[in-house]
């Protein structure tokens, strides 16, 4: 299949769709307009729908293996067009070529795992009877997808999806359009028409979703109060819906750390991505013991985190996906400065680069707990430092948060960290290393930070309902 790079098309029904509408995507490096995308009408989606629909009971009676081995042939075509891929991202995310390369390979990870996945059944025998637990597919599935991470987290929703059986319809953010959408076409020629969609759209097109009487599932990668609204209008058609959603992710150094090792860390976690990512770390607590030195070595540590380019050789991290986020971290910084806040920045941007996105990564030392920079989730390279002494006092403070979607703890003595980790009202927690989600792993939210949960060995059941068979065992006699 020959494979336009700078051409962006709607997918459905096993055809590229024209647009009657078009919008761009902005480069946040330099602001400047991308290519034109489609904008999908509720006629398209319409459209969509009803093809998922007629295609969904011939895909979800579809064997297992004959399911995995066009997946196996999707994931031959993206593994062949990494480096095509890895430049959409840097064009889209504004990422170093070091970042996309990072999130290809994590979607290459995806595919390995979820090819090794048996949708196991369950059997269970009791004295009168037999009880068997299967799963089968929800049907259509609407994957609404982020701008933080487009490929790996329209990935993680799109194989779990078509390998349980469900036909799934996706829809990138307006702010990363075009990686998302190449993605689906090119699956175009593997898949029947119909199983794998994918429609651009405007603001209207998530709520359309959402409410369409024929989606039989929603899942949403995004903001808490998208979040919300999505949890209320599913209601009115009773959609099954997984959503992963905000977090204000701490760090907790206790005082037998490796200082410097650590400290480099963190800082790699707080910014990974321009601090752009739903685990990140947010909030960094540490004891009171070691707080100055660790706050050194961080900041020594940032000295080699430079915002700039992509293609630039010094740069590790790009800017601000996206103006509205970008005024959102501006504005944190700005809150700081007016409360008087100690900054410790990092490195200045590498180049000149007017009209780029780009946020110089800082440090705020130990601002209160009540600051809009603790309480509030960043999503930008600006991050909190925090004093601690008393365990329970941390751990009140910690979970003091609507939000419970990740965490670290650190140690040299794993069962101190352990004994902190089983306490947090979190997802995730990660000991002794940086907070990254696997496909292994199955990826929740405590709080406001989401519904259900997915990946992990029993992630796919998020796309079935189980179903139970009680057979009755034989007694010598006829019914």
């Amino acid at each position: 299949m020959k494979i336009s790079w700078t051409s962006f098309h709607n997918v459905i029904n096993g055809a590229i769709r024209g647009p009657e509408q078009i919008a761009y995507g902005l480069n946040p490096v330099t602001s400047e307009k991308l290519w034109p995308v489609p904008i999908a009408s509720s006629k398209d989606l319409d459209r969509a729908v009803a093809a998922a629909k007629e295609a969904f009971p011939a895909w979800a009676n579809t064997s297992l293996e004959e399911r995995k081995d066009m997946i196996m042939t999707y994931e031959a075509r993206v593994r062949a067009a990494q480096g095509e891929l890895m430049d959409l991202l840097t064009l889209e995310g504004g990422k170093p070529r070091s970042v996309a390369a990072f999130e290809v390979d994590f979607v290459l990870r995806w595919f390995k795992y979820h090819l090794t996945l048996a949708l196991d059944e369950e059997k269970v025998e009791l004295q009168d009877r037999t009880l068997e637990t299967r799963y089968t597919p929800l049907g259509v599935v609407a994957a609404i997808c982020p701008w933080n991470f487009p490929l790996v987290l329209t990935i993680g929703k799109v194989l779990p999806a078509l390998l349980t059986g469900c036909c799934v319809i996706v829809k990138p953010s307006p702010f990363t359009p075009y990686t998302t959408l190449k993605i689906v076409e090119m699956a175009l020629d593997i898949f029947p028409p119909g199983v794998f969609q994918g429609l651009n759209g405007d603001d209207s097109l998530g709520p359309a979703m959402v409410t369409h009487p024929d989606i039989a599932k929603i899942s949403f990668t995004g903001s808490v109060p998208t979040g919300m609204k999505i949890m209320e209008q599913s209601g009115s058609t009773l959609k099954r819906i997984t959503l992963e959603l905000g977090g204000n992710d701490a760090a907790i150094i206790l005082p037998d750390v490796d200082i410097s090792k650590v400290a480099k860390q963190i800082v790699s976690s707080a910014l990974l991505n321009a601090g752009q990512m739903c685990v990140a770390t947010k909030r960094v607590y540490i004891h009171t013991s070691i707080y100055e030195r660790f706050v050194a070595a961080a900041v020594d540590a940032m000295q080699e985190v430079v915002a700039g380019h992509p293609d630039s050789r010094e740069a590790t991290i790009g800017p601000i996906q996206n103006k509205p986020q970008y005024d959102r971290v501006i504005a944190l910084l700005e809150d700081c400065k007016t409360h008087g806040y100690t900054l410790r920045a990092g490195k200045q941007i590498a180049e000149n680069l007017e009209g780029g996105l780009f946020v110089q990564p800082t440090l705020v030392d130990n601002p209160p707990d009540s600051s809009r920079v603790v309480v509030e989730e960043a999503f930008g390279p600006i991050f909190p430092t925090l004093k601690w002494t008393d365990t329970e006092e941390l751990l009140a403070r910690v979970n003091a948060t609507e939000t419970g979607l990740g965490a670290s703890v650190w140690s040299c003595n794993v069962e101190s960290a352990s004994a902190i980790a089983r306490r947090l009202e979190v997802g995730s927690v990660w000991i002794n290393m940086i907070e990254t989600p696997i496909p292994d792993a199955y990826f929740s939210g405590h709080k406001r930070s989401g519904i259900g949960g997915e990946w992990g060995r029993h992630g796919w059941r998020a796309y079935c309902n189980a179903q139970v068979i009680h057979t009755m065992k034989s007694k010598g006699s006829r019914l």
